[in-house]
Formats: structure tokens, sequence, C-alpha cells
């Protein structure tokens, strides 16, 4: 019966049957790896054997059992060179490869078995020990997975190899005659160990099958993590069928266990509503959203787009503080993004460094992002604030000070935290520095900020400051009272047209050129097939 990769998210499928003929493909491509690694550890392994019996102990180079100790290791190398040829060129289908990859199996263990019995022996005794064969059914049964009943029937296979071998020298006269009981003697622990290959191979397929059932999310299946937040893990993911990428934000179900009943709920019904609400949002500077579920395990997740970029705070972190044009730049995309949530009626309360990505999208460098839109209705529109008792939503270092305090607030804290980061790339420290996150949050809420010009070598033009100033004030009437105003007043400032998309890709291909190479590959590739 041919091996048929069970459906995505099929509720019967290999990883719920034991016994199953069914083999997922991610799991058939680790197999033909594996069993590419094993020919070639045979390979070198027949080759020692020849060379270590021909030049160490000469005296058995003309035993009568030589030509079929040369025949057994040319089948062994022949056998060995045919699976690493079709891993290598790849013209069979995964499950194709398993299948012969069983065949592989039996076939080394009649040779290890014809070698053991055409081998010169003392004349009287046998050999002492376990069979060759025993553990090569073990090693092949937990190194190469399969479904178990399949890794029974190849061991079964490669145990009767055993006495067709013994027949097979025998009646070419190339092996001693061993009494019944010792050949019993031999047999049997080979016959156990095909049996516990099997309950071993069962245990490992399961595993297998499970983590890559815990590591699928919907239609995506997860590639690696690629960082850890509040709300969660995000991970780089792939769909299933058409193969493209995403970033998929997820949560587990021991999250929301470790926290009491309410508060539970509460963390369940923010990501939900996270999601719901960017999916409504189309500013192309605002994450994409492509799929929100539930997987089989209880993870909340949601699928976005996938950005080629660093975000802000890598930013400052590895370039330093940047040039007022460039930081104009930044805040306008920023501004974008925000005036059509606010005008929703959702506030983001986490603008951050962190959550402003600045991406290489299509032809554009430097197109800013907002992520993690830890979304919420604003009390004006009679919405439900949806936090946790005893905390406080937002990040200390650029929580407004109406957040801090637990104060009703409005659009105008995400501006409050938007001239945070407005301060940190322009100086490349936080607004407030002090030693603990209940200090910064207290001051934010009492201290008056120095102006980030005094705290800074690079040039911060006075209309620029002012903008920032404006939106640190403390009372949120004397802020910018939109994103939209805001955008405005940026505008209007001489650095709103300083950083060009050629000053952006000049400086993209400086420091960052990794993002254009595989481009280039591509094109050059292109240009070759072209001629």
């Amino acid at each position: 019966m041919p091996i048929v990769c069970p459906v995505p998210n099929d509720p019967q499928g290999a990883s719920r049957i034991r016994g199953t003929t069914r083999v997922p493909t991610e799991l058939l491509r680790k197999i033909s790896s594996r069993l590419y690694w094993l020919a070639l550890l045979i390979v070198v392994s027949a080759v020692v054997i020849f060379l270590s019996r021909h030049f160490l102990e000469p005296e058995l180079r003309a035993f009568e059992g030589q030509l079929i100790f040369r025949v057994d290791l040319a089948i062994l190398v022949l056998a060995s060179f045919a699976i690493i040829a079709t891993h290598r060129i790849g013209f069979l289908p995964p499950a194709r490869v398993l299948e012969l990859g069983l065949v592989f199996e039996v076939v080394v263990a009649f040779c290890l078995a014809t070698l053991e019995f055409a081998w010169p022996h003392v004349p009287g005794h046998v050999p002492v020990g376990v069979s060759g064969v025993a553990m090569w059914i073990l090693v092949f049964g937990v190194f190469v997975p399969n479904t178990p009943l399949r890794t029974l029937l190849a061991g079964m296979v490669s145990f009767c190899a055993v006495p067709a071998a013994y027949a097979l020298t025998r009646w070419l006269g190339k092996a001693q005659p061993w009494e019944t009981s010792h050949l019993v003697e031999w047999l049997i622990p080979t016959f156990l160990m095909a049996g516990w290959a099997y309950f071993l191979s069962r245990d490992i397929y399961q595993m297998e099958i499970d983590i890559r059932q815990a590591r699928e999310m919907g239609s995506y299946s997860l590639i690696k993590m690629l960082g850890r937040g509040g709300m969660g893990e995000v991970w780089m993911g792939r769909h299933r069928r058409l193969c493209s990428a995403a970033a998929i934000k997820l949560i587990r179900p021991q999250m929301l266990t470790q926290k009491p009943g309410r508060e539970a709920n509460v963390l369940q019904q923010r990501f939900e509503q996270e999601a719901r609400a960017t999916a409504r949002l189309r500013s192309p500077h605002t994450v994409t959203l492509h799929d929100f579920g539930t997987s089989d395990d209880g993870s909340f997740y949601y699928a976005m787009e996938l950005l080629e970029g660093l975000d802000v705070e890598d930013l400052v972190e590895r370039f330093g503080p940047q040039p007022a044009a460039r930081v104009v730049h930044i805040l306008r995309g920023v501004c974008d993004s925000l005036a059509e949530a606010h005008g929703q009626g959702l506030v983001h309360r986490d603008i951050k460094p962190s959550n402003v990505f600045l991406a290489r999208l299509g032809l554009h460098c430097d197109f800013a992002k907002v992520l993690d839109f830890g979304l919420v209705k604003t009390e004006e529109t009679g919405g439900t604030r949806l936090t946790m008792d005893g905390t406080a939503a937002g990040t200390p270092a650029y929580m407004a000070p109406e957040l801090a305090t637990g104060a009703p607030f409005d659009r105008r804290a995400d501006l409050y935290s938007l001239g945070c980061v407005a301060y940190f790339l322009l100086t490349g420290e936080p607004v407030f520095d002090e030693p603990t996150p209940l200090a910064v949050a207290l001051a934010h809420v009492q201290k008056q900020p120095v102006r980030p010009s005094l705290r800074t070598e690079l040039s911060v033009p006075l209309a620029l400051e002012e903008v920032i100033m404006r939106c640190l004030a403390k009372n949120p009437a004397e802020r910018p009272q939109s994103a939209m105003e805001l955008a405005r007043a940026l505008e209007g400032s001489a650095e709103a047209t300083g950083w060009s998309r050629e000053d952006a890709e000049r400086w993209w291909r400086v420091h960052l050129p990794d993002y254009f190479a595989a481009d280039e590959a591509r094109a050059a590739e292109a240009l070759s097939l072209a001629h």
C-alpha cells in the first residue's frame, strides 16, 4: 500500500492511530536524510573492514570464504551508494525513498548474517555475543522512524534473513555446520531485538508526530522562534500549501492556566480582540493580519506578514541616535497607522521602540510598521477596558502619565508614547532613566523631561524639539489632539522632506546589505538565463 501523507488537521491522522500507514511529509524528508547518513556509514565501515582484514590479517586472504566475503562487501557498498544517490539526486518522492529504505534494511541484514556465517571460526565453536543483525535492526528502527507496523514487518523480515543466510552459506559449502541449539541461541536475541525495535519505533514515531503537530498552527507550520513578548511567543512560520512565509504570534495554553480564572479569561479576550482589531486596519503602516484561530493543543495564534528589517530599539542599539530627518520620516509612518486605529476608537497603549518596525517592503526601505496592537476600546465609546487586576497596560519607559496612574485615557496616550519613541530615536536614551520600572512610571507623572537637544551631540532642530515636547506634556490637553494633527506638525518642519527613498536605500545597502543579496543573486540568475 502506498504511503499517504495526512491532510492538515486530520483528526484521524497519523498522530492519533498507532500502526497507521500514513507518514507526514515533513517526517518523510527527515527519514530520507537519515537514510543517507546510515548508507554513508555502511560504506565507510565496509571499506574499513576490507582494508583491515586485507592488510592486518593477511593469513585470512586465502580462506575458502574469501569470495563470498568480497561479494558481500560489494553488495553492501552498492546498496549504500543507491541510497546515497537517491537522496542526493532526489529523483524519487520521499515516500518511495522510505520504501527503498526498508529494502535497504533487509539487504544489509542479509549481508551481515552471511559474513557472520561465512567467516572462519575455530572448529566446534560458535561466536559468542549478539549478532550484528540484531544491532542493525535496533539502530535502523530508532534512527529511521517509520510507522510501527512497517518497522515490525521490516524487523521480522531482517530476522528471517539470518537463517536464510545460514542456509545459503551451508549450501555453497562456505560455512561450518552449527548445532541446532547454538543456532537457536544465536537467533533468539535477533528475534527479540526486532520486537523491541517495534516498541521503540512506536514511541519515537509518535513523539515525532506530536512535535510536528505541536509546531502547526492552522494552515501554518512553525519554523523557528523569533522572540518572546508579554502576550506570548512570535515564530517564523510557513503556509503549508502556499509556502508563503508569515510571523505567527501565539499564546500557549499553559500561559493561561497559570493565571486565575478571571485573568485567564481577560488574557484570552485581549488576544482575540487584538487579532480582530488588527484585521480591520488597512493602513500600509500597520502590520497585516493573515489568519487567526486556536490550534489543536489549545494555543491561540494569529499569522501576520513576516517583515524584513529591524525595529527601532534594535536600530538605536546597533547604530546609535538617528538624524532628525530620518526620525521625522519614521514618525509620520507611525502617525498614519495610529490615525486609522484612533478613527475606529482603538488605542494601542504600548507604542515603544520594539513595536515600531522598519521594514524593507518591496522597493521601499525604512517603511515603518506598527506591531503588537494590544488594543482597547476608548472610554468615550463605551467599550470595555481589558486590563488585569493589579497591572497597568503599556511599558513604563514609554507610558503616558494617565496610564501609569490608572486615570481615564484616550488616543492622546499613544501620542505621548510616540513622543517618547522620538526622544529615544534622537538621543539614544529613554526620556527618564530611573533604577526601577516603578520609579520610571512615577517620573512620567511627576518630572519634567530634559530637552532632547541637551542629551545628544546630533543636531535637533528647534521646531522638531517643540513638537516632541508637546507630545510629552503631562496634561493630554496640551499635546497634539490627534495623530493627524501631529503628522501635520511634522510635515511642516524642515526635516519632513530631508530623508528620501534614495537616502533610505543607500543606508540599508551600507549597513544591512544582506537584505539585498538574495535579490541580486536572483537577478543575476535571471540575466544569465536570458542570455
